[in-house]
């Protein structure tokens, strides 16, 4: 303040601030976006709770609990699920991968982390990746589902809005109730790639 009241030639006062007898937890409320559907609430913490179902509880519940404190601070759903399990110092370790996520180039990130997360999910066989003449990611994604459909598996993809290809395993017998709860959450899922 002192350049200043110096560059205007002393003309250049302000009022102190005022004070408010608000709590921080009030202040917060009044910063973050009302949130008028409970429901969608409700069905991204039921939706995540069925993706962390393959891993140990504990670790399940921390990522739940992180999509959810990101949905709290004002991300929309498919943002506070990706950035809950994919921050990389916080979030999904590797023996308990639930979540992958490739851009459209990422065929060496596939190769190290799908094994990763077959074995997360359950499935007891090894995956070896092989391109078998598959050009581009959602070839082989598509390859990787027919692999995981021989287990009663299923490679479900997630919208999330960016760029990048991100999906999950999930059981084929809960195929249907997992999408509808994707619907309610204000994600969109399919079987093939976005």
């Amino acid at each position: 303040m002192g350049i200043l009241d110096r560059l205007f030639g002393g003309r250049f006062t302000m009022p102190p601030p005022e004070e408010t007898n608000l709590s921080a937890s009030a202040i917060m409320k009044e910063l973050r976006p009302e949130r008028s559907d409970s429901g969608q609430k409700k069905a991204l913490e039921a939706f995540a709770w069925a993706l962390v179902a393959f891993i140990p509880e504990k670790e399940g519940a921390r990522l739940v609990r992180r999509v959810m404190r990101r949905y709290a601070m004002g991300d929309d759903a498919p943002s506070a699920l990706t950035e809950g399990f994919l921050n990389d110092p916080k979030g999904q370790k590797l023996e308990h991968l639930v979540l992958l996520s490739l851009d459209w180039r990422g065929y060496d990130v596939f190769e190290y982390k799908a094994p990763y997360l077959v074995s997360a999910s359950g499935v007891k066989v090894p995956y070896a990746c092989v391109r078998e003449g598959a050009s581009s990611m959602p070839e082989v994604l598509h390859n990787f589902d027919h692999w995981l459909a021989r287990f009663g598996k299923r490679y479900l993809h997630l919208d999330t809005g960016g760029e990048n290809y991100d999906g999950v395993i999930v059981d084929a017998d809960r195929l249907g109730a997992i999408t509808e709860l994707a619907g309610r959450a204000g994600i969109n899922v399919s079987l093939e790639s976005f």
